[in-house]
C-alpha cells in the first residue's frame, strides 16, 4: 500500500512537472507570436541585441534605457513617436529581455550593462548621445556615464533606481535568480501565474492612478514572463543593493547636464532613496516633480518628460560662458 501511494505522488509530481513545462512551451510560443521583435539585431561579444531606431540619421541622438521586467516598448511606445521628429531615437531590449540574448558571465552587474548601451551607440552612429533611463535603465545610464562619458551629451532619468536600500531586494528576485530552484520557479511557475499577477504588478507601478487598459498590449508587458526573461531580470534585481553601493560613491564626478523626473510618492522605487539623493549628489542635475504618477511618469506625465528633454537639450546646445 505504501508503495502504491509512494508510486501515485510520484507520477502525479512528474505528470505535473510536464505540464507545467509544457504550458511554458506554449505560453513562449504565444508571448512571441503576440509581441514579435520589430527592429534588428547588432553584436556585443558574441550575444545578440535587438535595436529600434526612428528619426533622421543624422539628428542628434537619443538612446532610451528601459528598467526591470520591461522591454523596450516601455519607453518606446510613449516617446519615441514625438522625439523623432528632431532626434534618432535609438532603443534597445536590454541583455536577456525582450529579444536581446545574455551573455553567461556578469551580465547583471551594471558595469556590463553599460557596456552594452556603449555598443549600441557605437554601432547606431556617432558623436555623443542624449541618455533616457527609466527605473534600473536609470542606473544603467549612470553607469554610461561614468564608464563612457564621451558617449553621454545629457542624461534624463526618469523614477531612478540609484542608491543602496535597507532590507533585502525583492523575494521573487531572489528566488528566481537562485541556483536550480531559480531555474525550477522561473521555467515552471512564473508562465502559468506570472500573467495572472502580474496585472497587481502593474497596478503598483502606476499608482495612485489606476493603470491605463491598453498597457498591457502597448508594452509588451507579457514578454517579461518568458523563463529566460524573468530570470535574466531577477538577476539584475537581485544584484542592485551591491551594484548601486558600489557606484553610488561616483555620482558627484558626472558633469552632464540632467534632469531627474520623480513622483512624489511611488510604490517601486523611494523617490527620497533615490531620485532626490541623486539631485544632491550630481552638480548639474535638476529634480522636476511629476504629481501623481508614481513609478511611470513617462505613461502618466509624457508631457513633463518630453520637456525635459527639451531642456537638457537646451542645456547641451548652450555655449559655454568664459
Amino acid at each position: 500500500m505504501i508503495l502504491w501511494l509512494t508510486g501515485a505522488v510520484i507520477a502525479a509530481l512528474v505528470a505535473g512537472v510536464w505540464a507545467l513545462a509544457a504550458n511554458a512551451r506554449a505560453y513562449v510560443r504565444r508571448a512571441e507570436a503576440r509581441w514579435p521583435p520589430q527592429g534588428r539585431f547588432i553584436d556585443h561579444d558574441g550575444v545578440s541585441l535587438h535595436v529600434m531606431e526612428a528619426g533622421a540619421a543624422d539628428a542628434p541622438r537619443l538612446l532610451l534605457i528601459h528598467g526591470a521586467s520591461a522591454n523596450l516598448r516601455e519607453l518606446w511606445r510613449p516617446l519615441a513617436s514625438a522625439l523623432a521628429e528632431d532626434h534618432r531615437v535609438i532603443a534597445y531590449d536590454r541583455p536577456g529581455m525582450g529579444f536581446s540574448a545574455r551573455g553567461r558571465r556578469g551580465a547583471h552587474t551594471l558595469g556590463s550593462q553599460a557596456q552594452c548601451a556603449a555598443r549600441v551607440l557605437e554601432q547606431t552612429g556617432s558623436g555623443a548621445a542624449l541618455i533616457v533611463g527609466h527605473s534600473l535603465g536609470a542606473a544603467v545610464a549612470l553607469r554610461l556615464a561614468l564608464d563612457f562619458p564621451q558617449h553621454v551629451a545629457g542624461l534624463v532619468l526618469i523614477a531612478p533606481a540609484s542608491h543602496p536600500y535597507p532590507g533585502q531586494p525583492a523575494w521573487w528576485a531572489r528566488l528566481s535568480a537562485a541556483p536550480l530552484i531559480g531555474h525550477a520557479f522561473a521555467g515552471l511557475i512564473v508562465p502559468w501565474l506570472g500573467p495572472v499577477l502580474g496585472k497587481a504588478g502593474a497596478a503598483n507601478n502606476f499608482a495612485p492612478a489606476p493603470t491605463p487598459k491598453e498597457y498591457w498590449d502597448d508594452a509588451g508587458v507579457g514578454l517579461i514572463f518568458r523563463p529566460r526573461a524573468f530570470r535574466a531580470s531577477a538577476k539584475d534585481v537581485a544584484a542592485t543593493k551591491a551594484e548601486f553601493a558600489a557606484q553610488a560613491p561616483s555620482y558627484p564626478e558626472i558633469m552632464a547636464p540632467a534632469i531627474i523626473v520623480s513622483a512624489e510618492r511611488d510604490k517601486v522605487v523611494s523617490p527620497k532613496r533615490h531620485a532626490r539623493a541623486l539631485a544632491v549628489d550630481m552638480p548639474a542635475a535638476e529634480l522636476v516633480t511629476a504629481p501623481g504618477a508614481g513609478h511611470m511618469p513617462h505613461r502618466l506625465r509624457t508631457d513633463l518628460v518630453l520637456s525635459a528633454i527639451r531642456r537638457v537639450d537646451e542645456m547641451v546646445a548652450a555655449p559655454v560662458q568664459r
